[in-house]
């Protein structure tokens, strides 16, 4: 049985950032990027739950 292809990524793996010392990072894009998306989360927490009750 052939193996399966890996898959390469150019993309940044953050999934180990702790996002609570997100202030103490240097001002840089992903510093930028990760506080923009987390301003987004605290102004809309239940986006799923509203868009499932949209349904």
């Amino acid at each position: 049985m052939a193996e399966e292809p890996v898959l390469e990524s150019e993309l940044l793996d953050v999934t180990g950032v702790d996002l609570a010392r997100l202030a103490e990072l240097p001002d840089t894009a992903l510093r930028a990027a990760l506080h923009r998306i987390l301003a987004e989360n605290a102004e809309m927490p239940n986006r799923f739950a509203a868009f499932e009750s949209s349904l």
